[in-house]
């Protein structure tokens, strides 16, 4: 059997990956994966490590892929300090670097030592066509905005693990269908109340604000310039009204519960912005009040409504793939997504963050949400009822 034969299947499978993703393109394109590194050795971590070496892993199928006739694109790897939290700024000046072959630098200093000439993001931007950011911390918001400008296509990847490889495999055709419906009515819904119970028990109610603003559908798909988005993917999301129009005010009002290190606390929201902490555990009340230390923090970022569970995808431990299962909800950061509360939002630079909350029983076992009402041309649209979408 020809090295061709021996490989055609595998090799036309990422093809074929590759074209449902990014779309058919008739001329080449310049891929590159996108990774981040420790600062130091100490940072560094399994998971982190074993990511790295998958970027490596995919490059070299891909080049292969190239040398085998299967895909006419190419293929490039190049890494950047991590910029040690999700969906912070990359690094300005942003260096970053192409790695010639498959060794990819530990650490920074091994990074800033590495014989090849560094790159700015900016150029990196103006010359690849698409980029895959298999990161540690996620650059989806950075990302997101920077694709705007430049008119590149990205898949963010945070986290990503082996164990998250299934959720790529999953019918496309599908979560397109769910998310773009999904993705309609939170555009026509004026409102959404989302009921809570705590540990089986009716707890509170929280009525979040989505006048002014429309529903995103993260199908998996990124065939138009200046699209980017998570992979794995399969949610709607909508980023609540913030009350950025004068004389406006945002109406998201209610007790929003999350669950942190086991135990339950309880967000008084008004104006869409957390206001007040309540927990049965001091330790907890401390725990919950560091997501919060800056007020930008505090703004409700988004409402996002994931599909994945019920095609039997399960959580892995990682927001990238555990939010596309089931309902959630974000704090922070949210221009990325449609809102107004960006890095200039907050008052230091290293609190720059978009934190997700799960409502999906393995990730919050002791919360599940009752019912998602929206409020649709003044009549009640139930969408979701007692862990299944209607």
């Amino acid at each position: 059997m020809s090295l061709r034969e021996q490989y055609s299947r595998r090799y036309q499978k990422i093809a074929q990956s590759l074209e449902k993703i990014f779309g058919a393109c008739e001329k080449p394109r310049r891929f590159a994966l996108l990774v981040d590194v420790p600062k130091t050795a100490k940072e560094d971590s399994s998971a982190w490590l074993d990511r790295r070496e998958l970027a490596t892993q995919w490059l070299r199928e891909a080049q292969l892929a190239v040398l085998l006739g299967f895909s006419h694109d190419s293929f490039e790897l190049l890494a950047y300090e991590s910029v040690g939290a999700a969906n912070a700024d990359l690094l300005n000046p942003a260096k970053s670097i192409r790695i010639a072959n498959d060794a990819i630098p530990s650490d920074a200093a091994q990074l800033n030592a590495y014989d090849a000439e560094n790159t700015e993001f900016e150029q990196i931007y103006e010359h690849y066509d698409c980029l895959v950011a298999l990161t540690q911390y996620s650059a989806t918001a950075p990302l997101k905005m920077a694709a705007k400008r430049f008119g590149f296509r990205a898949a963010t990847m945070p986290g990503f693990t082996r164990a998250m490889i299934p959720a790529l495999c999953v019918d496309l055709d599908e979560i397109e269908r769910k998310v773009v419906l999904y993705a309609d009515l939170l555009t026509k819904a004026d409102g959404a109340t989302i009921q809570f119970a705590v540990r089986g028990e009716h707890s509170s109610s929280l009525y979040l604000d989505l006048r002014h603003r429309s529903g995103v559908a993260s199908t998996g798909i990124l065939d138009k310039a200046g699209m980017a988005g998570n992979l794995p993917s399969g949610e709607a999301y909508i980023v609540p009204y913030e009350g950025e129009i004068h004389a406006t005010p945002s109406q998201s009002e209610g007790v929003l519960p999350i669950e942190v290190n086991g135990n339950v606390v309880f967000c008084e929201v008004k104006e869409n912005r957390v206001v007040r902490l309540r927990s049965e555990e001091q330790s907890s009340y401390i725990d919950a009040a560091h997501y919060f230390k800056d007020p930008a923090l505090a703004n409700v970022a988004e409402l996002g409504l994931g599909v994945l569970g019920e095609l039997g995808v399960q959580p892995v431990g990682s927001v990238l793939l555990d939010e596309k299962l089931a309902p959630h909800i974000a704090f922070g950061r949210s221009e990325h997504l449609g809102g107004v509360t960006s890095p200039a939002s907050f008052k230091d630079a290293k609190n720059v963050s978009h934190e997700d909350f799960v409502y999906h029983h393995k990730m919050m076992p002791q919360i599940s949400i009752i019912s998602i009402i929206l409020n649709i041309d003044n009549k009640e649209r139930k969408v979701f009822e007692n862990g299944a979408y209607c």
